[in-house]
């Protein structure tokens, strides 16, 4: 029986010894098309088993849930309030059915029971507080779900990328709770990203791809363990233009389908933009 995480066919890419065959260096991607989707003030965006994904935006307490055909449903997260979710960050661990979201300025975790398969509503079951530094709108931009077998703790884990004043990259328990842990990053990827505006986890590669908004690039970063310490090395950066291109703008989220296709989230235009693996 093949494993689904996150859209992933995480079975294909596994050997007999049950550990991944991932890909090695740097990953290629080719700008393909764009897709507009209906939600003002989009956060971020993940992607669900079956070819769907799930958009959130920080004005509304519903998201929207765009299939592989396009069609786009509305979903209530129970426990926000609405016009004013603060919601930046979504990730999804499709191993216990949970959906975690981030609100930025309440410094807030919510997880929720939930399964994309089954037409049943979410059910907010915890939530959690998080203290970090610096201001409150400058929190954690971006969620994702970082399986065990592609963890250097080897543990399941939850990314949360702190967006500024200090930008970090934090590990927190996969069910959301826990001190987050700081991953030790290396100079060049702060050098290339002014700001952190999303997290994705790479099924090819097992790297971490951490998009900047005001730099309108994206940073690939290995992560390594040394001693009790996370290491984040940078494997490579490169800018997100569009097909005329023109640096995209107000990048707010980043996900991955389980081909390895890099998705980019950008609030300005309200669009999807499709990167495909090479």
């Amino acid at each position: 029986m093949t494993n689904r995480i996150a859209g992933w066919n995480i079975g294909a890419a596994t050997n007999r010894g049950g550990t991944r065959n991932l890909a090695r260096g740097a990953a290629k991607f080719e700008v393909a098309e764009k897709t507009k989707f209906p939600m003002k003030e989009a956060s971020d965006v993940v992607a669900l088993p079956g070819g769907k994904f799930l958009i959130v935006g920080d004005r509304s307490d519903k998201v929207a849930i765009v299939d592989a055909d396009g069609k786009v449903t509305k979903l209530k997260l129970p426990g926000l309030p609405n016009g004013k979710s603060q919601l930046e960050g979504v990730a999804y661990d499709p191993i216990r059915h949970h959906l975690l979201v981030s609100r930025e300025e309440k410094g807030e975790i919510l997880r929720y029971e939930w399964n994309p398969e089954k037409d049943v509503a979410p059910k907010l079951e915890k939530t959690f507080t998080l203290k970090l530094d610096g201001p409150t709108n400058k929190g954690v931009e971006g969620l994702a779900y970082l399986p065990g077998e592609l963890s250097p703790t080897g543990t399941p884990q939850l990314l949360a990328a702190h967006e500024g004043s200090p930008r970090e990259l934090l590990l927190l328990g996969d069910g959301g709770g826990g001190k987050p842990m700081k991953i030790q990053l290396e100079e060049q990827v702060k050098s290339v990203c002014k700001d952190f505006s999303a997290v994705a986890v790479d099924p090819k590669t097992g790297h971490v791809f951490i998009s900047s908004d005001e730099s309108s690039t994206v940073a690939q970063i290995e992560l390594k363990r040394d001693g009790d310490k996370i290491i984040g090395r940078l494997v490579q950066s490169f800018p997100l233009r569009d097909k005329k291109d023109k640096p995209l703008e107000r990048i707010e989220g980043l996900t991955f389908n389980d081909k390895g296709d890099l998705f980019v989230l950008t609030e300005n235009d309200g669009a999807l933009h499709t990167l495909n693996r090479k």
